[in-house]
């Protein structure tokens, strides 16, 4: 006997070694432990198992831990009782189902622990799992299918000795599909239970899906249906505890043609009921209510941003309203964030709120509302509805104001917002007074027709209002206006049905502007646009009378504007064209670029054009400070000394020309104005430049002048007379030149350009240094009292100045290739030049002009990068070159940049007039020939 056990416990080892894995692990989890005999009672721990038929009630009374398994494919079926299993206080189960169970309700817990999971539970009547207590219960991977007039899961007991338990139940990964008794799909009701549901797909028919009456409930994620009724309803009964419930994610879909998708309430006198939404999806595809609350909601992003869509009915997406029938609530709703769509919006409103007093208060922060009939509508009593921000977008109107209803929209309102009220009128109340000065820039439309939104204060608080709109037009305007003529034109108002006065403008035309006051004077428009003219509105249509004189020529636009309430109720305009007005014209004659020698006069004339002055009448003809100096020729042909205030002529009457003489005081260059004037008033002007000089001469013989500048007044920037010396010139060639004037000559090489003679030196008299100029192409120098006289010598282009044998081939390689440093030895060692002929420099440039002039010329006249122009440097046509050299040379730094640091590129100056050292100049050709070699 012993030796046959040994053999089939041998043979059994070997079977369970060859067998799958997940073989091992159903026989050892499914089909080991003893069979649970129908109506047991299991009073010891351990491993039991279910099989067959059952007809009485199976009960666990025992603390030790108890597991059952339901093996895969088995069918447990309970034919009689009403419960099949129930566990007592302090039980622990653990239920592994790979199985189908079938029957009335399965489960009563009233343990601490319980893992429940898989398994299909097909219940014929009654609910399916019952947890009054238990501190830790998970559910986890099963199915529920309910038959009529059947709940799924249930925690938690509202009264008796089980009213205070605390069970904590977690639902995941299931689910869940019943026809609904009492309970539906998933029911909270003790006071201290608390259910968690993750991943769940619940669906129930005749009662709601999720039902919490008392308790904590949160739903993280899953789908919860229903066709017939609320999906989720939230609600505290007679003598319930708290109620408070957390989504966090999730879809929710109402079926039903007159329920809510959730259903929030509470009721007077007991302890509050709360809803958060922090993310999910709530849809309502029958009657169009997403959510109806009586208690308390707030909903927010933290999660997700929440999506509330009512696809379709006659209710509205949310309501926020206080309990009816008897019942009381709070209506209390916070809206952080989220999208409320409405489809086939029609007369819906997105967010409904009604109810009385502090019992209702509807506040939006932030969140979106879409395609709703209404965006947010106030409803009747009087609630509290705040609006801080919110995106409107497609909506017919975005908030609706039943008849005496009023909204807070605060600051942080940044969006648009279109306005209709059920009971429109003039100077209707739309928004809660309040204290602070921002209402006024609030972005709101009306969407009342007739009406725009205007605004009010009173008794230091400010609100936004209907404005009843005022038809403006303006008659009788020219369609031509000349320029500073004055045409008149009249303004009707048409104001039936408003009230009281507004301000009627022109805009930045009301200094044009004139209006007829009652006596019949035209006064001149005020003159801050905003204040305009103060209109009557009551009664109908008003006639205002004005008189435009236009001053600026070309297309214009005249715009007639009633501002009432601080916002603009109506305008109209016209649009006229401005012919030009032709000034009065004067020239000087007879003056320009004159020489007048120390102590004599000089005729000239002036003449006046009066064109479409001619009307003005008497005007005076004056040269300012230069009166003094200037007669004027009167009718008889002789000279007179300028009357004071200048000569009188008539516009309507002119001369061809008047005659003037004038004897300047001041020698050097001067400007003469001539000013055609009535009174302080300037018509036209000209000036005429002269110099006035007992001036030394300059000649110059096969040389050419570069520039002429005299010192500007009082520290002025020197003055550039350069055209005018040449212009004036005698008829021996030679020049007055000023004396103190800066002048820059060069060797006329234009001049000998195929001759084969170049440049050898000048001889110079007149000036007290001579040989600090002779052997310089070009040079500068200040103008002397006495007369100056250069002449440049010329030589055999081919001949070599003291050429370069003198130091022979490695001294001239040597000399070309050094830098900066040993140049200036060099230069010093030899002598500058000495070293500038070793070098071939054509000439030494004594200022920084002719040296950007040499080296540009030298390197082929590039153009600089830059087309920026120096303001020191001449810009008529002949200072391009100059222009074109002095900015070459700074970009290469051939001259260095004497600017402040950090000038503005526009700003920057050459300084040509700053002299440079033979050193420089060395330096610089140096540089350029580098530059040269290297391009």
């Amino acid at each position: 006997m012993k030796k046959r056990l040994i053999s089939l416990l041998l043979a059994f080892s070997m079977m369970l070694t060859f067998l799958p894995a997940g073989a091992v692990s159903a026989f050892a989890e499914e089909n080991i432990g003893d069979i649970i005999a129908d109506g047991a009672t299991i009073e010891q721990g351990g491993t039991y198992r279910l099989s067959g038929e059952y007809t009485k009630r199976i009960t666990i009374n025992t603390s030790d831990p108890v597991t059952i398994n339901i093996a895969e494919g088995t069918t447990i079926k309970n034919n009689g009782s009403d419960l099949f299993l129930e566990v007592k206080e302090g039980g622990k189960l653990t239920l592994n189902n790979k199985g189908t169970y079938e029957g009335n309700s399965f489960l009563y817990f009233k343990g601490d622990e319980a893992k429940i999971s898989g398994g299909k539970y097909i219940i014929t009547s009654g609910t399916a799992f019952t947890f009054v207590d238990g501190n830790s219960i998970v559910v986890d991977g099963i199915e529920i299918q309910g038959k009529t007039n059947t709940d799924g899961i249930k925690v938690g007991e509202l009264r008796g000795i089980y009213a205070n338990k605390t069970p904590n139940v977690k639902i995941k990964n299931s689910t869940i599909n019943v026809d609904g008794n009492f309970y539906g799909a998933i029911y909270v009701e003790g006071g201290k239970a608390e259910a968690t549901l993750d991943h769940v797909t619940a669906h129930a028919i005749s009662r709601p899906t999720i039902i919490d009456y008392a308790g904590k409930l949160t739903i993280n994620s899953g789908r919860y249906t229903n066709d017939n009724r609320t999906d989720v309803v939230i609600s505290n009964i007679a003598d319930a505890m708290k109620v408070d419930v957390i989504i966090n994610g999730g879809e929710f879909e109402g079926g039903s043609n007159e329920k809510p998708t959730l259903d929030v309430s509470t009721h007077r006198g007991y302890q509050e009921v709360t809803l958060e939404i922090h993310g999910g999806t709530f849809t309502s595809t029958q009657s169009g209510l997403v959510l109806r609350n009586n208690a308390t909601v707030k909903i927010d992003s933290s999660i997700s941003k929440p999506k509330f869509y009512s696809k379709s009915g006659s209710l509205d997406a949310i309501v926020n309203c206080e309990t009816t029938d008897g019942v009381w609530g709070n209506g209390n709703l916070q809206f952080d964030d989220g999208i409320i769509e409405v489809l086939g919006a029609s007369k819906r409103a997105a967010l409904y709120t009604c109810g009385g007093g502090s019992y209702v208060r509807t506040v939006v922060n932030d969140g979106k509302i879409h395609g709703a009939g209404y965006g947010i509508q106030v409803g009747d009593g009087s609630p509290v509805v705040v609006l801080k921000d919110v995106q409107f977008e497609n909506n017919d109107t975005d908030i609706y104001l039943n008849a005496n209803q009023k909204i807070t929209i605060e600051e942080t309102f940044k969006n648009n917002a279109t306005v209709d009220c059920a009971d429109p009128s003039d100077g209707r109340q739309l928004t809660k007074a309040t204290e602070t000065n921002y209402q006024k820039v609030l972005n709101l439309t009306s969407a009342n027709a007739g009406y725009l939104v205007g605004y009010k204060t009173k008794g230091g608080k400010e609100y936004r209002c209907l404005s009843k709109k005022v038809g403006v037009t303006i008659n009788d305007l020219k369609g031509e206006i000349k320029a500073e003529d004055s045409a008149e034109f009249t303004v009707t108002l048409d104001h039936e049905g408003s009230t009281g006065t507004g301000i009627l403008t022109f805009g930045d035309k009301n200094s044009e502007i004139e209006y007829k006051d009652k006596n019949g004077a035209y006064q001149p428009m005020p003159k801050d646009p905003k204040d305009g003219l103060e209109v009557d509105l009551s009664g109908n249509n008003k006639n205002y009378e004005f008189r435009i004189t236009p001053k600026d020529a070309g297309e214009q636009t005249l715009t007639a504007a009633v501002v009432r309430d601080a916002v603009e109720v109506g305008k109209d305009s016209e649009t006229y064209h401005v012919a030009g007005r032709v000034h009065t014209a004067v020239t000087i004659e007879g003056l320009e670029d004159a020489v007048i020698k120390e102590g004599e006069s000089k005729d000239f004339t002036v003449k006046v054009d009066p064109k479409d002055d001619a009307k003005l009448g008497e005007a005076f003809i004056d040269f300012g400070d230069k009166n003094s100096e200037i007669e004027y020729q009167d009718k008889n042909g002789e000279y007179k000394p300028m009357p004071e205030g200048g000569l009188p002529i008539d516009l309507g009457d002119v001369k061809e020309q008047y005659a003037f003489r004038i004897a300047p005081k001041e020698t050097g260059k001067q400007t003469l104005t001539a000013a055609v004037k009535q009174g302080e008033k300037e018509l036209a002007r000209d000036e005429a430049n002269l110099i006035e000089s007992e001036m030394p001469i300059l000649t110059l013989k096969d040389g050419v002048i570069t520039s002429v500048t005299v010192p500007g007044k009082n520290g002025a920037d020197p003055e550039d007379i350069t055209e005018i010396v040449k212009k004036n010139a005698n008829e021996d060639g030679s020049f007055h030149v000023p004396e103190g004037a800066t002048v820059s000559v060069a060797f006329d090489k234009d001049a000998f350009a195929d001759s084969g003679l170049k440049f050898g030196h000048w001889d110079i008299t007149g000036l007290d240094d001579p040989n600090a100029y002779q052997d310089k192409e070009s040079f500068a120098f200040e103008m002397p009292a006495k007369a100056v006289t250069l002449k440049a010598m010329t030589q055999d282009a081919s001949i070599e100045d003291d050429g370069p044998g003198v130091l022979g081939t490695v001294a001239i390689i040597g000399t070309a290739a050094v830098g900066g440093a040993v140049l200036g030895y060099q230069a010093y060692s030899l002598g500058a030049e000495f070293a500038g002929k070793l070098m071939a420099l054509p000439y030494f440039p004594s200022n920084r002009s002719a040296l950007a002039m040499m080296l540009w010329e030298d390197a082929g006249k590039p153009m600089p990068e830059s087309e920026l122009l120096y303001p020191d440097v001449g810009q008529e046509e002949r200072d391009m070159d100059l222009q074109h050299a002095a900015r070459w040379a700074m970009e290469n730094d051939l001259v260095p940049n004497l600017n402040d640091e950090g000038t503005a590129p526009e700003e920057m100056k050459f300084y040509p007039d700053n002299a440079v050292s033979k050193i420089d100049v060395l330096k610089a050709w140096q540089k350029a020939q580098e530059l040269k070699q290297n391009a």
